[in-house]
């Protein structure tokens, strides 16, 4: 159970750290900017990690670096980026309706790559989380008819916003499943931790470079409000992320990731008072539910394949 458990609590801080990250945006600075300052953050508190596994590191397969460099600079870099840029394209409700993807492309990733089996018990479980996910987003998705999908009817513009969309789709599904791969390759927790931000942080660079016009000076109250979100949801919640992938399936740690807006919806009725929603509360505990039933089928299946052995 621990492993779905700690998955959870890498969602709990990535739901914590929407307290600031909104606010920043909000304050004028770019997306870029803000994940920019993140990977510098974490690279130069993870420094000393990197030098410890730098031996790993020249040492690792074709595939191990292919998989490295994904996570951080095409699942934490691009897919951040585009997530991010598909909000001024289209409605926030049809970004994340088709985010709601993200499990399929990383079950079926985890079958073709992973050769993970998909059992029929799996599916019924995960189709119990995935209803639970539309539940929680029910009402908005009852207006959906009535509102405006498209901020702009022109044609490059729809393609953009779903195209972002899809793209943040596909890089955080594949990077779900090459973070499990590495796992796989009994890469420590730490040495993936650390070189997804390094990956990342490449990636950004010339990407900011490029936009340099469009950075400004933080001020120091936001710098540390910066800081403390990349301490928060980049070192602590990755952390959690990657000891828990290491002892569930792919398609089992996808899933747990959609506990996300459960924790967000908890976060924003504590901290903004925001009341709770009855489907809210419904399709959390179907969320939450279905997520410790697939865990203990899977472990029970582990006890029954180890005493048939």
């Amino acid at each position: 159970m621990a492993g779905t458990f700690f998955i959870m609590i890498a969602c709990f801080t990535w739901a914590l750290d929407t307290l600031i990250r909104y606010p920043l945006l909000n304050a004028g600075y770019s997306t870029i900017q803000i994940v920019l300052v993140e990977h510098i953050t974490l690279v130069l508190i993870l420094s000393p990690i990197l030098w410890r596994y730098r031996h790993l590191y020249r040492h690792m397969s074709r595939n191990s670096a292919l998989c490295l460099f994904f996570i951080g600079g095409v699942g934490s870099a691009i897919g951040t980026l585009a997530f991010t840029a598909a909000f001024q394209y289209l409605n926030p409700t049809v970004v994340i309706l088709l985010q709601k993807l993200q499990p399929i492309v990383a079950i079926l990733l985890a079958y073709w790559f992973l050769k993970e089996r998909i059992e029929g018990q799996f599916l019924r479980w995960a189709a119990v989380i995935l209803l639970g996910s539309f539940v929680m987003m029910w009402p908005d998705l009852r207006t959906l008819g009535e509102a405006q999908w498209h901020y702009s009817s022109d044609v490059e513009s729809v393609i953009k916003g779903y195209g972002f969309t899809l793209m943040a789709v596909m890089a955080w599904g594949a990077a779900t499943v090459c973070g499990k791969y590495l796992s796989h390759q009994d890469m420590p927790a730490n040495a993936i931790l650390s070189g997804r931000f390094v990956a990342g942080l490449l990636v950004l660079l010339p990407l900011a470079i490029f936009q340099w016009d469009g950075l400004v000076a933080m001020q120091p109250i936001d710098l540390g409000l910066a800081v403390t979100m990349a301490l928060l949801s980049g070192l602590i919640g990755m952390w959690f992320y990657y000891k828990g992938l290491r002892t569930v399936p792919a398609q089992m740690a996808t899933l747990a990731e959609l506990s996300f807006p459960v924790f967000a919806a908890a976060i924003n009725w504590f901290f903004l008072d925001m009341g709770l929603t009855t489907y809210q509360i419904v399709g959390g505990a179907m969320l939450i539910l279905g997520n410790i039933g697939l865990r203990l089928k899977e472990l029970r299946n582990n006890e029954l394949s180890t005493a048939a052995h």
